[in-house]
């Protein structure tokens, strides 16, 4: 960077086998002393797959599983998909008493 010339910007972040780019909520101005615009980017990171994750979350619901498996970076789905079978067990399990079979049916589903 030249003197005088303006501060970088971070758009986005990519993976460190370089096959999945994720771009960050809104563009963070990297200012400041090196520790500082550090610790901003982690949490941007943090924003954003929260942001991406809350996304997600209501896509697996209007979606069809195969288009919705292929719309996030793949942590973010996995995760996703582990809150959606962790829900779908509770709710299975709170039916036990009303009906002997909910775990059944909810390999079923």
């Amino acid at each position: 960077m030249k003197e005088g010339g303006e501060r970088p910007t971070a758009f986005k972040m990519v993976s460190c086998v370089g096959t999945e780019t994720v771009e960050f909520s809104k563009p963070l101005a990297l200012m400041g002393k090196v520790e500082t615009y550090l610790a901003d980017v982690i949490d941007t990171m943090r924003a954003t797959l929260n942001d991406i994750a809350a996304k997600s979350v209501s896509a697996s619901k209007t979606n069809d599983r195969n288009t919705w498996l292929k719309m996030d970076p793949a942590q973010i789905t996995l995760l996703v998909n582990v809150i959606i079978w962790v829900e779908t067990v509770e709710n299975h399990l709170a039916m036990i008493k009303q009906n002997p079979n909910a775990m059944k049916k909810c390999l079923d589903d």
